[in-house]
């Protein structure tokens, strides 16, 4: 059933982020140009600015989110409804703390964005970002019960229709308007109605929740929420201030146009995040029932195979967007977006960096283990915000960059793993030492192979040629890992689970056709 629910969910989410990725770069072309670099910059800024608000949150949502694996396997209705009104009335409070934060805040925009008086509508502009992040939290609270129950995929058609919607309003808005403003109120009206949309199904789907529960949560359960809420508040705070400062640092001290640019980079790796986080957000709730139902043994098994899957999947993307972003965005959007070599290599090495702590943090996270490493986000985001404000005003973007590379390997890259190997799997992490520098290694020798083969052939960027492109580095790639790792259980794992998800499609496919 756990495998069952983690590709139904993984299945359903794939189809919609591929359609939406491909009208999210419709109507990011649209945007830059009609509406230029400079609210391009504006909208990825106010993202980031948005973002720090919603550490309000303190990670209610993910310490209910664990507290409901128990009584779902369980199936205790009175448990999941005292959980879901607290939960509720939580995010009430939050949206308020998170509405008054945002007018402090709106107080310190000039600040925030260099030449700020020169973006027309700036005011309303933040309003509306604002309002859209209260509006959530006060309508989506019970979203968290579906998920814990492995069943978002429920939800896929409700998304993909109103996905669908507002991408194309948002298109016809911008042709019409040329309107940043009328922009982002189709947005807000219409996912404000698509929220409404999915509480009313979930309320019908589990009619047996009572989600205005009279009866309070037990003091133990309330004390083990309260402290991985704790826990998780010094993570929020941490990954802001390592994944959410970067724009607010190049809007200060280089410039909104940056920004803009370097926003279009973030939206390619975002893109690309998203389809992977599909399968660990796929994978999370079943692993949470892994936790509390089988032996150490059988854990430890599974994170092996899913940290292998990442690597695959990380090192075979890092490999791609090192020779071919630059020739993409050039196609998208003109020579004039793209930025030089060295910037890139570092957004690719952030970008794999921060990708293979996402197995390990994954089942951390499963497992509620919050509290072990509770302080090492703040230790890491003040090394963030130290270097990358140093070497931004030595070296520009580039050092805002590096900022963030310098403190993700400096704490993360090896405590996590310590803590899963100890607190969960009860060995030592040595092997995971072991394991990380081959990954390192391979994905070394493969960048190198093929930066050097179109370095010597120096190809015209056409379509032709980037597809072709495209496809020599998936090869090389794939031949690479296969000589490193063919004789390894996780790989023929991933082979045979592979070969299986083929053969029951084709035979479907076969019985369908007769």
């Amino acid at each position: 059933m756990r495998t069952k629910n983690s590709i139904l969910n993984i299945s359903t989410n794939m189809v919609i982020t591929i359609v939406k990725t491909f009208m999210t770069f419709i109507v990011r072309t649209f945007f830059i140009n009609i509406l230029g670099q400079t609210y391009l910059g504006v909208n990825g800024l106010l993202t980031n600015v948005i973002s720090m608000l919603s550490l309000a949150e303190l990670g209610v949502g993910t310490a209910i989110n664990f507290s409901l694996y128990k009584p779902l396997a369980e199936n205790n209705k009175k448990k999941i409804s005292e959980l879901m009104t607290f939960y509720k009335n939580a995010y009430r409070i939050i949206a308020l703390i998170i509405f008054v934060i945002g007018i402090i805040v709106f107080f310190f925009l000039d600040i925030i964005i260099k030449d700020s008086q020169n973006i027309e509508n700036l005011n309303i502009i933040y309003f509306l970002f604002l309002a859209n992040t209260v509006f959530t939290y006060l309508i989506s609270y019970k979203e968290t019960l579906i998920t814990a129950d492995q069943k978002a995929y429920k939800l896929s058609k409700i998304n993909f229709i109103f996905m669908i919607l507002v991408n194309i309003i948002q298109i016809i808005t911008l042709v019409v308007t040329r309107n940043f403003v009328f922009y982002l109120l189709v947005q807000l009206g219409i996912t404000y109605i698509q929220k409404i949309f999915i509480n009313r199904y979930i309320t019908i789907q589990y009619k047996d929740i009572d989600f205005k529960c009279k009866e309070k949560l037990a003091k133990s359960d309330l004390k083990q929420i309260t402290t991985n809420i704790k826990a998780m508040f010094f993570h929020k705070i941490g990954d802001y201030c390592i994944n959410g400062t970067d724009n607010i640092i190049i809007s200060s001290f280089i410039g909104i146009e940056t920004v803009g640019i370097y926003s279009n980079y973030l939206t390619i790796i975002n893109m690309l995040n998203n389809f992977i986080n599909i399968i660990y957000n796929g994978i999370t709730a079943s692993l949470g029932n892994l936790v509390v139902t089988e032996n150490k043994e059988k854990q430890y098994k599974i994170f092996k195979q899913i940290d292998f899957i990442g690597f695959l999947i990380y090192s075979t993307c890092s490999v791609g967007l090192l020779n071919l972003i630059n020739p993409f965005i050039t196609l998208w959007v003109g020579q004039e977006y793209v930025f030089n070599m060295g910037i890139v290599i570092a957004i690719i090495i952030n970008f794999f960096i921060t990708g293979m702590r996402i197995p390990a943090t994954t089942i951390k996270n499963a497992a509620g283990l919050y509290k072990q490493d509770r302080f090492t986000p703040i230790i890491q985001s003040g090394i963030n915000l130290i270097c990358s404000i140093i070497l931004a005003r030595k070296i520009g973007l580039l050092g805002v960059i590096l900022g963030t590379i310098i403190s993700g390997i400096s704490i993360p890259c090896w405590q996590r793993p310590y803590i899963l190997y100890h607190h969960i799997f009860k060995r030592s992490a040595k092997e995971y030492i072991r394991i990380y520098i081959k990954y390192l290694v391979t994905l070394l020798l493969s960048s190198a192979i093929t930066l050097v083969l179109f370095k010597l052939l120096a190809l015209k960027i056409t379509f032709f040629t980037f597809l072709l492109m495209g496809i020599v580095c998936l090869f090389e790639h794939c031949f690479i890992i296969y000589i490193f790792y063919r004789h390894d259980y996780e790989m023929q794992y991933t082979l045979d689970f592979a070969k299986n998800i083929l053969k029951k499609g084709v035979e479907k496919i076969w019985k369908k056709d007769l």
